[in-house]
Parts: structure tokens; sequence; C-alpha cells
């Protein structure tokens, strides 16, 4: 008996239901695979440190196509500081020396920061543009409504990116670990845990334009004044104020200094016209700042994610990968329960008086690197420790002297390391 037609048809039969199998898994899930893949690199976007820059400088800056047609330029920025979300992007288009300019949002995530030729690049034509909602500086709250923001986030194809508005008012959510004050509530739209990253709806009426924020007074939660803000670093691809920069060297007696802190670090008063930071005046002059006119490199995110320990902020953007592999040590160190941190720093006046006197020593010195400039400086019950990267062997010795000068060599642990 020949079985060979038999074998023949049943490997036709098992061939064809392979084929009908697969050819089912690509066509009818292809869309949801399609919308989870994108949520998914969404949601990687958004988690890493792509390009910070100061707002002062992507305010006025022009927004092209891909065909390098301008769509106009960037107008303002709605921020929310309290969650550190870029909400939208207000452009403004169609206008000529600045009269009659229509104004249309953007979100974030469609726009890409071409750092080079210092333009922000959005893959629309100049039609959608026009066509798109128009966006009214005089109905500033409407414009940030759920609703609104909605519609603006699906014009661009962001939908996946539109997952940071935390439905409540945040009542019965507040985050208890950052003390109150004297204003009452003053906490009562925080959120607990990843909620910290979004917004509830009770806040959208109270987003903020990031160019009023810049002169904001800022004060501890003694009513000390701290300074103000000097400006903020925005990431836009990833829709983040990566840091909020103050002018703090005033209230440190350390001359025109300026402290980058994360924006969760922050809170609004009762009246929303100061800014509030949980940390003693210790602690400030113990965090990273640097000078007004030498600026750290906040694209590193090995910096930017000591700033946010300083603060004991989890930072929203992911470190591991992007850290130097001879950090990696540093970084493990850094982040051990029994490490010294800048929230370490002695209350006492003597402690900060010496973290100080050294940390103007450092800056007094012309030759030294900006990392060098931004070491951490812990002083506790008279016991200096010397924290950070430096560029060379011979900033690590002289950045010592000074601290052995100040504080006597005996109460002095230099753990610098040389990059």
């Amino acid at each position: 008996m020949n079985h060979k037609p038999k074998i023949f048809f049943a490997a036709a039969a098992a061939s064809f239901l392979t084929i009908t199998i697969l050819s089912q898994e690509n066509t009818i899930p292809n869309s949801d695979r399609f919308e989870s893949g994108k949520k998914q690199r969404t949601s990687q976007h958004s988690r890493r440190l792509n390009s910070a820059a100061k707002a002062s400088d992507v305010i006025g800056m022009t927004v092209n196509n891909y065909q390098d047609e301008k769509l106009g330029k960037v107008e303002d920025l709605a921020v929310d500081v309290e969650s550190g979300r870029i909400v939208q992007v207000i452009l403004s288009s169609g206008g000529f020396a600045g009269v009659g300019d229509r104004l249309t949002a953007v979100p974030p995530g469609a726009l890409h920061h071409d750092v080079a030729n210092k333009v922000l690049h959005l893959d629309s034509t100049q039609e959608k543009v026009k066509n798109a909602p128009e966006f009214k500086t005089a109905n500033w709250a409407e414009g940030n409504d759920s609703k609104h923001l909605s519609a603006v986030y699906n014009t661009y194809g962001q939908e996946p990116a539109f997952q940071f508005i935390h439905n409540g008012d945040g009542s019965g959510t507040a985050d208890t670990a950052i003390p109150r004050n004297t204003n009452e509530g003053l906490n009562k739209d925080r959120i607990k845990g990843e909620g910290k990253w979004m917004i509830p709806t009770s806040r959208l009426g109270k987003i903020q334009r990031a160019s009023k924020l810049m002169g904001m007074t800022v004060k501890n939660q003694e009513d000390e004044k701290l300074g103000s803000v000097e400006n903020l670093l925005v990431d836009v691809q990833s829709g983040r104020i990566v840091a909020l920069v103050v002018s703090s060297g005033g209230f440190l007696g350390i001359g025109n200094e300026l402290s980058a802190v994360p924006p969760t670090a922050l809170t609004f008063n009762t009246e929303r016209d100061t800014l509030l930071l949980n940390t003693s005046k210790a602690a400030l002059t113990s965090a990273p700042h640097f000078n007004s006119d030498q600026w750290p490199d906040f694209n590193q995110p090995a910096y930017s994610d000591g700033v946010y320990r300083a603060y004991n902020v989890e930072p929203y953007f992911n470190t591991t990968a992007a850290t130097d592999a001879d950090n990696t040590a540093r970084n493990v160190r850094d982040r051990g329960n029994r490490t010294l941190t800048p929230l370490d720093q002695g209350n006492s006046q003597t402690d900060v008086d010496t973290t100080a006197q050294i940390r103007k020593g450092i800056l007094a010195n012309g030759d030294m690197s900006v990392n060098a400039k931004n070491v951490k400086i812990i002083t506790n019950n008279g016991a200096v420790t010397l924290r950070g990267p430096v560029n060379t062997s011979e900033e690590k010795r002289l950045i010592g002297d000074i601290a052995n000068t100040i504080a006597r060599v005996e109460n002095v642990d230099n753990q610098l390391e040389v990059k």
C-alpha cells in the first residue's frame, strides 16, 4: 500500500495550518503590537536624558519640519514644576515680525531637538500647523485642561505619551514625606511614589509659563530666601524639566553661585508666587553648585544623577546604562546606605562655615575644572569628607590642601577620584 499520498496531504495540511496561523498573527494583532511597541518606545524615550537645554534658549527657537520649512518658533513652555513635566510647547506661527502671530500647542515628545543646528524639528506640514486648534494665552487654564491636551496629543499622534494626568484632585494622596510649613494646603496635590511624576487634574488649571518662572523667589521651610529661579533646564524630547537653576550664592555667602535643584524637590506656597525647597542652609551648602559663567554638562547622566541624589530625589531618567564604566564603583558606593551624602552635612554653624570656606577656597582657584569646583564637601562634627570626580591628580591634591588648611589634616577624608 502506498503511504506517500497520505504523507503528502498530511504535510500539506500542516503547512497550510502553519501559514494560516502565521497569517493571522501577522494581520489581526498588528495594530495592537504597533500600539504596544509605540507605548514602549515612548516610555523608553521619556526615561532617558536626551538633551538638557536652558529654557531661555528654547524659547524663541525656530521650529522646522523635516523638509526644512519653517513652521514657527517657540513662544513659551507650559510646565508643571511639581511633577517636573513639560506639558505643552506653545508655538507661534503665521505672523510677520511678531505681529499677527497665531499660537498653537505641540506635545513636547513630537519635537526633536537638533542641538548642533539649534533648531527643533516637528514632523508636520505648514498646513497642518495652520489648521491646528488655536491656543489663546488669555484662556491659559482652558488651554491646559485635559480635553484640550488630549486633542493636542491626538493631533500629533502622541496619544501614548498622554498618560501623566492623575484622575483625581490629589486629596488623600498627599506626600507626607515633605514637611508642611505654615502654608495650609501646600502639599494637597502631591502624589506618592511613581505618581510624583503625574499631574492631578486639580492642578491642570495651575500649569505655569516657563518664562514667568524665571525670576521667581525660592525660600526654604523657615521662610528664608534662598535666591530666585535663574533658569530652567529642559529636556524637550522627554517632556521633562531636568532641573531648576537657583541663584543661591548670596544666601550661602559664596559669591555668584548657582544651584541646580530637581523640580520635584520644590513646591509652591499657597499663593503660588514663591517656590519652597525643603532644605537647610547646611544641606544647600554641600549640594552641587557652580559659577554662573561656567555651567557643567547636564547632558551627562552621572552629573545630573548626582544633583538628584543630593536632594534625596530619584531621577526620572535611567543612569545605569549611560554611566561611565570607570564610575560604576563610585556610583554604587554613593547609593549605599552607609555612605555620606550632602544630606549628612552637619547643621551647626561651625560645620556650615567650614564647608563654605573650603568651597570658597576651591572657587578662588581659577584653574580648577568644572568637576573640581563641583565636588561634594560634607562636614559633620568637624570631620570633612571630600567626594566626587576631578580631572587630574593635581586637582585632588590642591583641594585636599585647601581642606587641610581650613579643617586640619587629621579631620579630612579625601575620597576624590581622578576621572
